[in-house]
């Protein structure tokens, strides 16, 4: 009877494999049958105005609602008091939402870095001439840069919030070890908050090999549409590998 739920899952998860390689092969069928073609005079730029100019604006916006966001959390974050916590309540209201605006500050810093590195991209590509880069590049490769400093700056604010909030574990900001610092803050944490720490790194682990999986996946997808593009499925591939040997490479540390 203990068995019952692990074969349960196993044949849900035994049909959902069959329903997605039924679908691939319909899909792959279709467009190697030529019934489904794509038009030569397709386009699949985004643009309005500009090249891109549609995706560049999208980011934009999500950059500049994390950013209002993040600047008006810093300052409810100074403006609350650091109220004793209740022993019946896990979290006081502060903690809570500076966990909140960690997160925020994170994403702000991740969006404005893609920004970043696609206007870079765009403006520095080796279809854009230095005769033809327009002021539409250069204000958009500009403002992209600008607003990456601003997003570290105020995710440094907030990790300085974090260190008042807790002091007993304060993060060494001034250390020029990524790993030293990862070290020492995990050494003053509990066994409890430790388990947590785990549990959310292997989450994060299981997420990152399905979407990298549906990446390769999806770029599979647009080689048949739209004519073979390698270089996507070999670099996502390659993320794959590294990241499952990183992985074997610390669990295989426990029986050394």
């Amino acid at each position: 009877m203990m068995d019952n739920p692990s074969r349960t899952f196993k044949t849900k998860k035994t049909w959902w494999i069959i329903l997605w390689a039924f679908i691939g092969a319909t899909f792959g069928y279709l467009f190697a049958s030529g019934m489904i073609t794509v038009p030569q005079d397709a386009d699949f730029s985004f643009s309005l105005v500009y090249e891109y100019d549609l995706m560049f604006a999208l980011l934009a916006l999500i950059v500049l609602v994390l950013l209002v966001w993040n600047v008006i959390g810093l300052f409810l974050l100074n403006a609350m008091n650091d109220n004793v916590q209740n022993s019946d309540v896990p979290m006081s209201p502060k903690e809570k939402f500076l966990g909140t605006i960690l997160k925020v500050s994170t994403y702000n810093t991740i969006v404005t870095l893609i920004w970043s590195v696609l206007a870079i991209a765009h403006a520095l590509g080796a279809g854009s001439s230095k005769d033809t880069l327009s002021a539409y590049m250069v204000v958009n490769l500009v403002s992209s840069c600008v607003t990456l400093l601003v997003a570290m700056f105020l995710q440094h604010r907030t990790l300085v919030i974090y260190n008042k909030v807790y002091p007993d574990r304060m993060l060494n900001l001034q250390s020029n070890s990524g790993k030293e610092a990862e070290r020492e803050l995990l050494a003053k944490m509990d066994e409890g908050e430790r388990w947590t720490v785990y549990r959310s790194a292997y989450s994060a682990y299981k997420t990152t090999n399905k979407m990298l999986i549906v990446g390769i996946m999806l770029f599979t997808l647009y080689s048949v549409m739209f004519g073979f593009t390698p270089l996507p499925i070999i670099v996502l591939g390659i993320i794959l590998l590294v990241q499952q040997t990183a992985y074997y490479r610390e669990f295989g540390k426990m029986y050394k």
